[in-house]
């Protein structure tokens, strides 16, 4: 080892301010490129020299991060390349000493076209100067300057079709950014409008995916929902349509038609052809007035200001709107960029761009401006987001991340989050980010672009940040840097094997857009293409089903600095990711299989994120401690015993969850107040658990877990195994309490009493288990009801497990007024005599309760019905006076119906006509179910999807008619499975059905829907049905049927077979070899083979 000589100081040095002189003119390129091609091909090569420079640099500095952790430099304390004052070996150097030095030399001659190019120097700082800077959020809300093409629309949904037709289409044409979406949003959501239509659905068909999500994703769920659409009024949205082929929309259209008179559908498209497909008169959307503009315009840019105040900016403002041509997109943007400038020579400089001059089929010039408005770092950040596809809902977790990872926030006083947190915002006010509104409960808030800013990041990016799906050919890869590519579920191999030694690419980003929950990665992936890509700084595999990841992948992928493995299978990391010293994020949340973490983890000593929630086999390891750098560790569990309450409260890098066990360890307040709870500001989902054990003083339990108090920023809170007999009062305080949303109390098994939480404002979800002392929940538990309504939030409320529980007393009326989702389990002593108010009341669940429900008493049983006026989903377990479905009093609103160890229960046809159809129906271990193929057992109510299975009596089963998706589940009786003419079905799936010996002859004929067929563990089966398969059969599995040999009928498989999955038919297995079966000719065609656990 040795110190560099001064020559080899001067080389990193020089390189180090050649890079900080292009740096100087890297704004005005970026500027100029849209419309001078020479400075755009100066930028990319000019991109393609930096970005091997900083490789260079980042493998020296990756070898002096390994020295410094290995312990051979001792005085490294913060090692930067910056610092020039290196140990390194001279094989080290000298093996990139060469580059380096060829590196300089190309970025000096791009240096030496600076002035030829005209370009000028620039330098800005990453601290905005603004008039008025706010991280509040643009609203959105409402449609300014349309409101005739608002009551116009509303007044043609709401009317009857002239010519007396079931359905009406109203498209709705205009140009991009001319805010088509928006007025059929504001239509949809119309109060007018939610009444008239009975159902509603919105589709994104987008124009990259449209062939695929309309043929196979929007297909599918419309199938799904016809007959719910039968003789109902419904209203769909089909949003940024493309495809103009009559053929492909007539066919569309046609699954429709099952709705009543009124039904309508709303299509929005750029495309006159695709309006005039439709054949009915269309909305077309025209520019904003120059007044309507001007309003917009000030609308956004002197938000809760006075124009007047400022007649200099007034007058520059209002021709600055007009040049916007009427588009609101360009208005909105525009004004979100000039509120960061504070005087009128900003605004004219905008005004006198020659941005505006740009061809008419150009991005839209107010999105150039905006976009060269931008400082340098945040024109980065911009950019990079052109890897993410049109429409895809990304959160501001994600993008910092990445950003991160790629070096684009620089480390300054502030946390890299923070910084991260600000550069988005400031995107996000200029109206480049929108929010996607009403995310599910429990989702991260998502953001999205607009298709033409998608396009801009595009443009902006020159190709270097790409979707694979849209690439053009292998020169546009070899130039990217960073790239997304669409899962699939057979391996992904094939997709990504262009990618393979695609040496400078930066970021490898799966996105789920089918949502798929099973997506499988090729082990040749993990293999032969990863470790080739050894410029990655930001990997993603989430999601994907890997158990294992190779020994030494990240030997070879030793620059990351992002890695996530979420919700993966994977069981034990690999020590290799120990040498990733750059890695600063790595997240591991929902690995549900994961037991522990590498032992020299230590090593990662720039990791600064991590995220280990919802990992249940993994403890929380003592060696996290020793990460220096992390800042945000998300999830982390402390076991007392091996780490003391002192340590939590040491602990001031704890965000998201944090669940503390073996709380029986601490012995009084005073050690309970070590941990420092209450100033755990980041933490908002708490978990507090003692193991099962008596405590000595009941008074002692209740002070430690007053002293346990949350931050008032607490969010979600679980109480397991608490070992005292009254809660302590926080529990109750709603000003404490004041953001909880979620609550579990469970095997608290000494309590006597709940706390009083009906008062707690925001609370949402209330879960009550394993009480065994309560007997009866009386007026304490709604509060002092002198205030406003108990539970005035409430959605869900379960209780479980409450052997000794009788009586449920609700004072006064309308309580629960929000209440959608109600469970009683196990609670075999409740008996609810009087109904409670449950008028908003969707999901009724009941198990193990027999006298909550009474079916034997009608009276009783209709009372309590009549308040359920909303009710969606009904499931009832373990009743056995339920002998028969009281469809004649069942709501008509339900839609879901699930019924469990009813013993008694018999399906006989009511007294009359039933119009009742299900979107499904399950029927488990209801053994007095025999035979349902004799008209007087037809299954009643019908259902679209139908799930039966350990009904063990069962023996002979007619298909119903109007059933969409049947799934058999161990049914061992079942011989004979029969069916109708004209049925419907698309889905069959049959598991464990020990005595059935064949499918029903002539499938081809009276199954012509079926698209998907399963069978598994079912021994008995030879051979399939004369005749062949249906000719619409798409998927089709087989999974441990023994007998089944010489029967797969090769000869006639449906051409539009596309997957075949094979798993342990020993005797069919060898006639479907890879090149060598008699079969394999046969199927050689279809897209995924799946034989015994490899994909061929």
């Amino acid at each position: 080892m040795f110190q560099k000589n001064k020559h080899d100081v001067r080389v990193l040095k020089k390189l180090r301010m050649t890079l900080l002189g292009l740096q100087a003119v890297l704004s005005d390129a970026e500027n100029k490129q849209t419309s001078n091609r020479h400075v755009s091909q100066w930028l990319i090569e000019l991109r393609d020299a930096v970005d091997g420079a900083e490789n260079l640099i980042e493998e020296v500095n990756y070898e002096a991060l390994r020295l410094k952790v290995e312990g051979q430099q001792q005085n490294l304390a913060e090692t930067k390349v910056s610092d020039l004052n290196l140990c390194l070996s001279d094989d080290v150097f000298l093996n990139k000493k060469e580059k380096l030095e060829d590196t300089i030399e190309t970025l000096e001659d791009l240096q030496k076209q600076i002035g030829l190019l005209g370009l000028k120097e620039h330098f800005a700082s990453t601290k905005q100067e603004t008039r008025r800077f706010s991280t509040s959020l643009v609203d959105e809300s409402g449609v300014f300057g349309r409101q005739n093409e608002i009551e116009d629309l509303i007044d043609r949904l709401l009317s009857k079709d002239e010519n007396g037709e079931n359905l009406t289409v109203v498209p709705i044409v205009g140009m991009g950014g001319l805010g088509k979406t928006t007025l059929a949003k504001a239509v949809y959501n119309d109060e007018r409008v939610k009444d008239h239509f009975e159902l509603k659905a919105w589709f994104c068909v987008s124009e990259q995916y449209d062939a695929i999500r309309i043929t196979k994703g929007l297909l599918q769920e419309i199938v799904k929902l016809k007959e719910s659409l039968k003789g109902k009024r419904f209203l769909v949205v089909l949003d940024d349509v493309w495809n103009d082929n009559y053929n492909e929309w007539d066919d569309l259209r046609n699954l429709f038609v099952q709705g009543n008179i009124g039904s309508k559908i709303i299509v929005t498209t750029r495309k006159e052809s695709v309006a005039l497909m439709m054949g009915n008169k269309q909305i077309s959307m025209s520019n904003l007035s120059i007044e309507v503009s001007w309003s917009l315009f000030k609308r956004h840019e002197f938000k809760n200001m006075d124009p007047m105040g400022h007649p200099e900016l007034e007058e520059v403002g209002k021709q600055i709107a007009a040049k916007c041509k009427g588009l609101p997109l360009a208005l909105k943007t525009l004004a979100g960029m000039l509120r960061s400038k504070s005087v009128v020579e900003g605004w004219k400089l905008i005004l006198r761009s020659e941005i505006w001059e740009l061809p008419v089929n150009s991005i839209l010039p107010a999105l150039m401006l905006s976009y060269n408005d931008l400082p340098p770092h945040l024109k980065r950040c911009f950019s990079y987001c052109a890897i993410f596809p049109k429409d895809y809902p990304f959160s501001l977790e994600q993008v910092i991340h990445l950003w991160i990872a790629n070096g684009l926030i620089p480390q300054e006083d502030e946390t890299i989050q923070d910084s991260g947190n600000q550069y988005f915002l400031e995107l996000r006010s200029r109206s480049l980010f929108e929010k996607v509104p009403n995310p599910s409960q429990g989702n991260t808030q998502k953001f999205l672009m607009h298709d033409l800013v998608n396009d801009l990041a595009q443009i902006t990016s020159s190709k270097l940040c790409i979707r694979l799906e849209e690439s053009q050919g292998s020169h546009m890869l070899e130039k990217s840097r960073q790239l997304s590519y669409s899962t699939g579920y057979s391996g992904d191999f094939e997709k990504l094997t262009p990618l393979y030694k695609l040496e400078q690419l930066r970021t490898l980003l799966p996105i789920n857009i089918q949502e798929y929950t099973h997506i499988y990665l090729s082990k040749r992936v993990l293999h032969n293409i990863l470790p080739t890509l050894g410029s990655l700084r930001a990997l993603s595999l989430s999601h994907y089903k890997i158990k294992e990841l190779p020994d030494d992948l990240f030997v070879k992928l030793k620059l990351l600095r992002f890695l996530d493995l979420s919700w993966t299978m994977i069981r034990m990391l690999p020590n290799s990711i120990c040498v990733l010293y750059n890695l600063g994020t790595l997240l591991l949340s929902s690995c549900k299989d994961l037991e522990e973490l590498p032992l020299q983890m230590e090593k990662l000593i720039n990791l600064r994120h991590l995220d280990i929630s919802n990992t249940s086999r993994l403890k929380m390891p003592l060696h996290l401690s020793k990460l220096k750098s992390l800042q945000v560790l998300v999830g982390a569990k402390f076991l007392l015993g091996g780490l003391r309450m002192a340590d939590l409260g040491e602990a001031h890098n704890l965000y998201g969850s944090l669940s503390i066990l073996e709380l029986q360890n601490v012995v009084d307040r005073r050690e309970a107040l070590k941990a420092k709870i209450r100033e755990k500001n980041h933490v908002e989902k708490l978990c507090l658990e003692w193991s099962e054990s008596i405590a000595d003083n009941s008074q002692t339990e209740r002070e430690i877990l007053n002293e346990l108090h949350p931050h008032t920023n607490i969010k979600e809170l679980q109480i397991n195994g608490y070992r005292g007999t009254q809660f302590p009062n926080w529990l109750a305080d709603h000003l404490c309490l004041k953001l909880l949303v979620q609550l579990s109390l469970s095997n608290c098994k000494c309590c006597f009493s709940l706390p009083a939480l009906g008062q707690l404002p925001s609370l949402k979800f209330l879960s009550i288990r394993r009480m065994h002392r309560i007997t009866a929940v009386m007026e304490e538990f709604y509060g002092s009801l002198s205030s406003k309504k108990p539970f005035n939030s409430l959605e869900k409320l379960e209780f479980a497990e409450m052997p000794e529980w009788k009586q449920w007393h609700v004072p006064g009326n309308g309580e629960f007024p929000t209440l959608q989702n109600l469970s009683i389990k196990n609670c075999p002593e409740l008996r609810l005599e009087t109904p409670i108010q449950l008028s908003s009341l969707k999901q009724f669940k009941v198990n193990g309760s027999p006298k909550v429900v009474l079916f034997d008493d009608a009276e009783l049983f209709t009372s309590q019905l009549q308040e359920m006026k909303q009710i969606v989903r009904l499931s009832i377990t373990d009743c056995n006076s339920l002998a028969s479905l009281p469809i004649s009093i069942l709501p008509s609103t339900l839609k879901r119906i699930k019924i469990s160890r009813c013993r008694k229960l018999k399906l006989e046809r009511p007294v009359g006509y039933c119009d009742m159809f299900l979107e499904e129906l399950k029927l488990v271990d209801c053994d007095s179910i025999a035979d349902t193929s004799s008209p007087e057992y037809e299954l009643v109510p019908r259902a679209r999807e139908l799930n039966v299975s350990s009904c063990h009596s069962l023996t002979r089963f007619l298909i119903p008619t109007a059933t969409g998706g049947l799934e058999i589940w161990d049914c061992e009786n079942l011989e004979i499975l029969l069916m109708a003419g004209g049925t419907q079905i698309t889905s069959l799936f049959i598991w464990d059905c020990e005595k059935l010996k064949r499918l029903p002859e002539h499938m081809q004929e009276l199954l012509p829907s079926l698209m998907r067929l399963t069978l598994g563990n079912c021994p008995e089966i030879k051979s399939f049905p004369e005749g062949g398969l249906p000719f619409n059969l798409q998927v089709l599995r087989i999974f441990n049927c023994k007998k089944l040999v010489n029967a797969l009928p090769v000869k006639r498989l449906p051409s539009s077979l596309s997957t075949l999955y094979i798993d342990n038919c020993p005797l069919l297995k060898p006639l479907l070899e890879f090149n060598k079966g008699e079969y394999w000719p046969k199927i050689a065609h279809i897209s995924t083979i799946y034989i015994d656990g490899e994909y061929l």
